[in-house]
């Protein structure tokens, strides 16, 4: 054995210990293909493959935009050119998105990092099974790593199923970024004096216009006030009454003396 061989024999052995479980997937890997999994699995310290997937979340997926894709696709793994990704559209992997091969892309957060999961349908081969991928990323969407399980070519970093997977989430984030406020539970600039807005039942909620609320209002202290002043009206009519027989009386006696 030469020495090279053994240094890639202790890298893996000394990876592998910060790695609680691996998935028989890695485990069978060749060694040099092996020792890069370690390495891109080493920023979560866990193996996605081994994750359940019920531990993940639809929508917890990670911030990915146009320009991670580019810094990605093109810049890092050289997957595409520039050229080429400049006509996005005509891709493969894109067309694989927008015809619906992507399906169960799920997310979860690890060590502060977004690990997504997701599936991609074989157009020409419907009855295989999906191919399964994963992509490490940060929380800004900056993508770190990514592995395909069902492809050779996705060994060297990038494939058509990670770009396709890639493409859903940017698609994912933009329509999803699209959503009114009012649609997105504590997205509203509250004031400092108040700090929750509680969920009402729309037939208690008054969707009346400022200008509705404020005739309302001069209405109620309109009628208020007529009702305040009915009272006092009446009781000086009657005074007036009982004091008039009164002044009468009195006009008698002085012209009787």
């Amino acid at each position: 054995m030469d020495i090279s061989q053994e240094n890639c024999n202790e890298d893996l052995d000394s990876l592998s210990k910060d790695i609680p479980v691996l998935s028989e997937y890695a485990k069978g890997l060749e060694t040099h293909v092996k020792r890069r999994y370690l390495q891109k699995i080493s920023l979560v310290g866990v193996d996605p493959a081994s994750i359940p997937s019920d531990q993940f979340d639809p929508e917890c997926l990670p911030s990915i935009e146009a320009t991670d894709l580019v810094s990605y696709l093109v810049l890092e793994t050289s997957y595409y050119t520039k050229q080429q990704f400049k006509c996005y559209k005509s891709l493969e992997a894109y067309n694989k998105m927008v015809s619906g091969f992507v399906t169960s892309v799920q997310g979860k957060i690890i060590a502060g990092k977004h690990v997504v999961v997701g599936k991609v349908r074989l157009p020409q081969r419907m009855n295989d099974p999906l191919v399964n991928i994963w992509v490490i990323t940060e929380s800004d969407g900056t993508i770190l790593a990514a592995h395909c399980l069902g492809c050779k070519a996705g060994l060297a970093e990038s494939c058509s199923h990670i770009a396709s997977v890639l493409f859903y989430i940017e698609a994912w984030i933009r329509i999803n970024g699209k959503l009114a406020c009012a649609q997105v539970k504590c997205s509203w600039l509250l004031p400092t004096y108040v700090n929750e807005v509680s969920y009402e039942r729309v037939k208690d909620i008054d969707f009346s216009s400022s200008k509705k609320v404020k005739e309302n209002l001069n209405e109620k202290i309109n009628s208020l006030e007529d009702k305040a002043a009915k009272p006092a009206g009446n009781h000086r009519i009657q005074s007036s009454y009982k004091a008039a027989p009164l002044q009468q009386r009195k006009l008698e006696h002085c012209l009787q003396n």
